[in-house]
């Protein structure tokens, strides 16, 4: 205890960084999995399928028949994970868990980063004492090290940004005109990634022209517009012209704004309260706000990106998660700041101890469940179950409820397999389209069911007059966290995996 006591005093960052470490560690080995549709089927399902010479969602021309039409996706940050994928597979790595855990590893030193550049932000800018703190929250907040870990483009974005911010922060002021240039390599990679990041970049450029700084506005500009460039170069090779990609996310959004989640203005105001946990969410909201004038590089750039997400309809939570960062900088310092001038605080320290004692323990109660979450178990480890039998040669899902993608990453095969659901699919018409498809298509050797052990029940019942040849292998069950998710409200499906092999000539026997 005493040597972390003075590491705190003496060598923070060392200290913050060696948290960062094990917490990001830990996520990588036991947080296998994805969270959602987009960590997965966005990045790793396509890029996999790349490096195997295939096209997983047939995002590339050549995969289209007739008039090729551009998957409405950023390829720039896919595209760095189909070159690990490569690589992996060049020296002879192939088992799809083993290679995720490496790219989970990946993942998890580059997001060292953001602790690092927060760490290095804050003490230039106010003190060690505000650093350290800064960095233990990106370091240790709940949700940082389990999302370090994941592919998503939110989390990608964040370290050249934060960059780009450090790059003009140490100067203070004494800027030199590489400093600019620099800056705007981080913005363009960053706005490369994720094309929302441009909103980021006119921030800083909003704070350099109100600080009168005309020459390194003009080269920050054109610096963050050519890096974005070279980052969306990979346009020109698939479609034969640049920014084929942006042009079809814009008109994608553009036609679709009202089809995904939405939410009122302040919908990011509440996120953030509650991702940070109240009561001090609060405070650094408060921080973020009493001293964001005397800050203007970090505090106009980030306000812009809220805004601009506050009132962009499609709201999902993790769009907003650049923003929390600088709210973490500038939160802990204008609170400090505010502290040594509040005669209210002065007199009530056990209170605010309290507070803060309070913080801790639901972060770490939030820790320990997030950074051990196995996200999306049973349909992950189904497809490993067969990938390890090693003689799957196509397979049929039998959903009881909603209709789920199949993470085929880890069943190792981009066969196009088949689906049932009761109300939607007739059992008799899809036996025969199989069959008729067989010289195409390999007919089901297994069958998958999914829900709850009573709707598979009944399904099985269906099934087993049809295809007596039926037998049953194994069951997986959902993760602890999908159960936590399912009792805490019973909306979150709980989804078990039964599967069972069948003889594929039982499926077409007449």
């Amino acid at each position: 205890m005493n040597t972390l006591r003075s590491m705190w005093n003496n060598e923070p960052l060392k200290l913050v960084m060696l948290v960062a470490i094990a917490l990001r560690l830990l996520a990588t080995f036991f947080s296998p999995g994805y969270l959602m549709h987009d960590d997965h089927f966005l990045v790793v399902e396509q890029a996999a399928s790349w490096a195997d010479g295939e096209d997983a969602d047939r995002w590339l021309p050549t995969s289209q028949r007739e008039n090729p039409q551009p998957h409405p996706a950023n390829f720039a940050y896919v595209g760095t994970q189909y070159v690990i994928f490569k690589a992996l597979k060049a020296v002879g790595m192939e088992d799809p868990e083993f290679m995720m855990i490496f790219i989970r590893l990946f993942h998890a030193i580059y997001s060292l980063l953001i602790v690092y550049f927060g760490f290095k932000i804050a003490e230039t800018i106010s003190n060690k004492r505000s650093a350290a703190m800064v960095g233990l929250l990106l370091a240790a907040l709940a949700f940082m090290p389990n999302f370090s870990v994941r592919q998503l483009v939110e989390f990608i974005c964040i370290p050249p940004l934060m960059w780009s911010s450090w790059v003009l922060i140490k100067r203070q002021g004494d800027y030199r005109w590489f400093d600019f240039a620099i800056a705007g390599i981080g913005i363009g990679i960053a706005t490369g990634f994720r094309f929302q990041c441009g909103v980021f970049g006119l921030g800083v450029g909003l704070a350099l022209l109100l600080q009168k700084e005309w020459k390194g506005l003009f080269i920050l500009g054109f610096s963050s517009l050519f890096f974005f460039a070279v980052a969306q170069i990979q346009d020109v090779f698939i479609w034969g012209e640049p920014f084929t990609q942006l042009r079809a996310y814009i008109e994608y959004n553009n036609a679709n704004s009202g089809n995904y989640p939405n939410g009122p203005w302040y919908m990011y105001l509440l996120t953030v309260a509650g991702f940070l946990i109240p009561p001090v969410s609060l405070f650094l909201l408060f921080g973020f706000g009493y001293i964001g004038r005397k800050h203007l590089l970090l505090f106009v750039p980030a306000v812009a990106f809220f805004i601009f997400h506050s009132y962009f309809p499609n709201k999902q939570e993790r769009f907003i998660f650049p923003f929390i960062p600088y709210l973490v900088i500038l939160g802990v310092i204008g609170w400090n700041v505010w502290l040594e001038r509040s005669s209210f605080w002065a007199k009530r320290q056990k209170l605010l101890k309290g507070m803060w004692s309070f913080f801790w323990v639901i972060n770490i109660a939030g820790l320990l469940v997030l950074t051990f979450t196995y996200g999306k178990r049973s349909r992950v480890e189904s497809m490993d179950y067969m990938y390890e039998q090693g003689d799957e040669q196509n397979f049929l899902q039998v959903f009881a409820a909603s209709r789920a993608l199949p993470p085929l990453y880890y069943q190792g095969d981009w066969t196009a397999n088949y689906w049932y659901q009761p109300g939607e699919t007739d059992l008799e018409q899809q036996r025969q389209f199989m069959c008729e498809k067989r010289d195409v298509r390999p007919v089901p050797n297994y069958v998958l069911f999914y829900g709850t052990m009573e709707e598979i029940q009944k399904q099985l019942t269906v099934f087993s007059d049809r295809y007596p040849t039926l037998t049953y292998d194994t069951t997986i069950e959902p993760g602890n966290f999908d159960k936590l998710l399912h009792w805490l409200n019973p909306i979150n499906s709980v989804e078990y995996v039964q599967i069972y092999t069948v003889d594929p000539e039982d499926i077409c026997k007449d």
